[in-house]
């Protein structure tokens, strides 16, 4: 059979299966029942299709792994609304659970780096492939015994809303933005963002951080873990990003 190789994550050869970058949790939840949803991308015009990007990519074992140890958790986290208190100016998740948050989002965006797919052409992550991936299976945010993870590639999830109102919340919660890269200007940092269910997600990478460790010392504490219940609202007019973003989404459609 064509699909028998090494899986990505446990590096066992198997059987693989066509395996989803995005969560298909996240595809269904936007789709609504329907087999199709409207897309539309720079290279293209507004049209109705299947949209599902998949590839041969984890074994079955890895597979409901992935789905057990953390997709269930994050889709829970953002669709169950006993789980939110809504704040003047963020929503607070209850019963947060900051490691599974952070890996689930972490494994989307290994997923999307180590995809062949040109829907995430953007998305390469080269030598620390290895590194997301060691701690997506073994369930942990440390790299060695003097850094963590989240000390380098920084997560943080922002509630959008539009105060102009020219997006009403269910247009906005109905919108599946892909992962985009956004360079930073004079940094060694680099942006990528990821949108859906309304929440926008901000993965902020600094591969030489641990260069700049030793010569400052730092380990993320608990408390700034722990502040990631809390969500804040961010208007459309805030983010340079968003802003360009959904003008042209208006503009096209």
């Amino acid at each position: 059979m064509d699909n028998i190789r090494n899986c990505k994550l446990c590096d066992k050869e198997d059987i693989l299966q066509n395996s989803h970058i995005i969560p298909s949790s996240i595809i269904k939840s936007v789709k609504k029942g329907d087999s199709q949803l409207y897309t539309l991308s720079r290279c293209s015009s507004l049209r109705y299709e299947n949209v599902d990007p998949k590839e041969y990519l984890l074994c079955r074992s890895c597979e409901q792994l992935l789905n057990r140890r953390y997709e269930k958790y994050g889709l829970e986290l953002l669709k169950k609304s006993s789980n939110v208190t809504k704040h003047s100016n963020c929503i607070e998740f209850k019963n947060f659970k900051y490691q599974k948050w952070y890996l689930y989002y972490l494994s989307i965006i290994w997923r999307a780096s180590i995809s062949s797919l040109s829907d995430f052409e953007q998305v390469n992550l080269s030598n620390l492939n290895d590194v997301l991936k060691q701690c997506i299976k073994k369930n942990t945010l440390r790299v060695s015994s003097e850094i963590d993870i989240d000390e380098f590639i920084k997560i943080t999830m922002f509630r959008v809303t539009d105060r102009s109102h020219r997006l009403d919340e269910l247009t906005i919660r109905n919108i599946l933005m892909n992962l985009t890269h956004v360079s930073v200007q004079d940094s060694n940092e680099h942006l990528f963002f990821f949108m859906s269910s309304g929440f926008l997600v901000q993965f902020r990478l600094t591969p030489f951080y641990i260069q700049l460790k030793d010569k400052t010392p730092f380990t993320r504490a608990d408390m700034a873990r722990n502040n990631q219940r809390f969500v804040r609202y961010l208007d459309i007019a805030e983010s340079r990003f968003l802003t360009k973003e959904f003008n042209w989404l208006i503009d096209n459609v």
